[in-house]
């Protein structure tokens, strides 16, 4: 019997610590050897890749996507629905590189939904109806803050189904949190080892403005930003930050995208609070000149490149978001994949759909008539769902415009985009790495000196959306190889996976902090009286 299942040699391998040339072996779906050569025994009836001095990196694990969802709150039903499910999503996925994918269960105020656990079991259901191509996990939205659902639930979250985080909003009338119940929440997670994510922007600032922007007639899609500004982040993240501070939690702020809100991550960082972020390829590639970007300022179709937050106003902040990368201000890198379509109902065009204004005197239209109507009709940027696809260019783009750049280190590169993820949501060692016993999850990509750069077309992905936000750009390398416990499931361009290749993945708590520090308990700031 062989030694090995699969072999890689002559690759330049990239931990978040180190970077050696060396050889991998891979048996039964595990990293089984780390060494400068194999045998001629060894190779012999082995598949052998060679990488040909090419950075071999652990699996990419975005811990931020959106697959699976219904987000229909407009006021005539339509709204957002995700064009991606657990296939198309996934495959999506293995051909940019990425093996692992934490998704979100999302629960609702309707009273079906007052259940997480019924919540976890009806989304499991639909990720066990397609299958996946990648390996995958569920965080859970809370929007409730039911006493005695935190209490009996979240530990069997934990304990049956290795759901070890949730994510909760400040903004979004449908799943805004008050204070006071973001500390409820925040509270019971806790006690549970449960990471508690924050999307934080402030609800009332953002709503305050968009009537404001209503009234002015300022309704196409570009005012999207206007209503958004990155003082809205700043306020909300810092007031999130004062309530983990309060009962000593936690947390980690997902999408950050302003140098305002960065600076309010970074200062607590110094005070020595276990506040963490992360950052996604937006905002370092898009500004508010891109919701310009198609014909003219008022077009509909710039609704495609709504997302929240939106990207910042201008370069000078992509300047700062990249310190925060170097510096350890963001501790991963993920997509935030939110992928509607421009040619469905319940995708971009809702925000002509729900318009009252602009579809008067009109009905409801699908296909070619759909595409006539968004050129004649104004619509809201208030309805337009809000997100972007990006499971796939995610792991390109910071290749190309951080790695490539010399803006970090193949190091860094490996730390944001796979080690981190793991550590922060109970993956590590299993992922996130490249070591002996852990799962053999790695990308190859192509030798620098050989790619010839291109321009990224939305027909070159594998997701099931019409568009792409980073059409046109140059990327400068893209996987050759993408290796899921040991099975190739993406080579030279093609998808050579299957659903059903991916497995649903238990975690644990966070390895990278459970608590504060007792020196941060200072009375001024911490109600440490809670836990005697």
């Amino acid at each position: 019997m062989a030694k090995f299942d699969l072999i890689i040699v002559n690759g330049k391998v990239v931990t978040a610590s180190d970077i050696s040339i060396c050889c991998i072996g891979i048996k039964n779906g595990k990293i089984r050897a780390l060494v400068d050569g194999f045998t001629d025994e060894e190779i012999e009836g082995v598949k052998v890749i060679d990488a040909q001095g090419a950075y071999v990196v652990p699996g990419g694990i975005d811990a931020h996507v959106h697959l699976c969802q219904d987000l229909k709150t407009g006021p005539h039903g339509l709204g957002g629905e995700c064009a991606d499910n657990f296939e198309t999503g996934s495959r999506s996925a293995v051909a940019g590189g990425t093996t692992t994918m934490i998704t979100f269960a999302t629960q609702t105020r309707a009273e079906e939904d007052r259940s997480l656990l019924n919540v976890v079991k009806a989304y499991n259901s639909r990720a066990e109806a397609t299958g996946s191509y990648a390996d995958y996990g569920f965080h859970i939205i809370i929007v409730r803050n039911d006493a005695d659902v935190l209490e009996n639930e979240l530990p069997v979250l934990m304990k049956d189904w290795g759901i070890s985080s949730c994510k909760l909003f400040l903004t979004y009338e449908t799943q805004k949190l008050t204070d006071s119940q973001l500390l409820d929440v925040m509270f019971a997670a806790r006690k549970n080892f449960i990471t508690t994510m924050i999307h934080a922007e402030n609800g009332d600032m953002i709503q305050w403005l968009t009537n404001k922007l209503e009234s002015k007639g300022m309704v196409a899609p570009y005012y999207h930003a206007l209503s958004r500004p990155p003082l809205v982040e700043a306020e909300a993240t810092n007031r999130a930050i004062a309530l983990a501070h309060l009962i000593q939690n936690p947390i980690l702020f997902v999408h950050v995208g302003s140098a305002l809100g960065a600076a309010n991550v970074r200062k607590a960082q110094t005070m020595g609070l276990p506040i963490y972020a992360e950052t996604c390829p937006q905002y370092f590639h898009l500004t508010w000149d891109d919701l310009k970007r198609f014909h003219s300022p008022t077009c509909f179709e710039n609704s495609k490149m709504i997302c929240s937050p939106p990207p910042p106003p201008d370069i000078s902040d992509q300047e700062d978001l990249f310190t925060g990368l170097q510096n350890g201000t963001f501790t991963i890198y993920s997509s935030d994949h939110c992928p509607f379509r421009y040619d469905h109902p319940n995708g971009k065009p809702s925000g002509v759909l729900e318009h009252e204004p602009s579809m008067e005197g009109e009905k409801h239209c699908h296909g070619d008539e759909l595409q006539n109507l968004l050129e004649r009709k104004e619509g809201t940027f208030r309805l337009i769902p809000n997100g972007i696809p990006g499971v796939e260019t995610r792991l390109p783009l910071l290749y190309t415009g951080a790695l490539a750049t010399g803006r970090i280190t193949a190091q860094k590169f490996v730390e944001l985009t796979s080690t981190n993820p793991a550590k922060l949501y109970g993956l590590y060692p299993t992922k996130g790495t490249i070591m002996p016993g852990s799962d053999a999850d790695l990308v190859i990509w192509h030798p620098d000196k050989d790619f010839v750069p291109f321009r990224l077309t939305n027909s070159m992905l594998h997701h099931n959306v019409d568009y792409t936000p980073y059409e046109g750009m140059e990327f400068v390398n893209w996987p050759k190889y993408t290796i899921l416990r040991g099975n190739i499931v993406w080579a030279d361009g093609e998808v050579q996976g299957k659903p059903g290749d991916g497995k649903y993945l238990k975690r644990g708590p966070s390895q990278l902090s459970r608590s504060f520090s007792k020196t941060s308990a200072d009375p001024r700031y911490v109600a440490s009286w809670l836990y005697d």
